[in-house]
């Protein structure tokens, strides 16, 4: 059983439930604002003639050219709420991928628009 804290948290300027959750998670991974992190990583894509930037393949490449590496759970099929209880360390900042959505967990607790727990971990950032 997950005992995950769940924390709401909406970092979109106008408080929108919209598509934007790789905006919301590298707005709090990389302690910028919304429209910074949204700005950066279009102005970082059009660099190079991509159009497509909230694509795995490109924010990979973004991630990584910052300094970040990409990472797999210790273990398969390892649920969000999992990752916080047993994995997850205090202080430390993670932005966690899952099928068709970015989180972020902070402290071992997740900060989202949406709690998503149950959801698995396909891999992870840490700061």
């Amino acid at each position: 059983m997950n005992m995950a804290k769940f924390v709401y948290c909406n970092f979109n300027p106008k408080q929108l439930h919209t598509n934007d959750c790789l905006v919301r998670a590298l707005a709090y991974f990389l302690g910028v604002s919304w429209r910074k992190a949204f700005l950066d990583i279009i102005e970082w894509c059009a660099d190079r003639g991509w159009v497509d930037w909230n694509y795995r393949s490109k924010y990979n490449v973004y991630l990584a050219e910052r300094g970040f590496e990409r990472h797999k759970t210790p273990e398969r099929g390892m649920t969000v709420g999992r990752f916080c209880d047993e994995f997850a360390e205090e202080g430390k900042f993670y932005m966690v991928q899952v099928m068709r959505h970015m989180t972020i967990v902070d402290n071992k607790e997740i900060n989202d628009t949406w709690d998503c727990s149950n959801r698995i971990v396909e891999y992870y950032w840490v700061r």
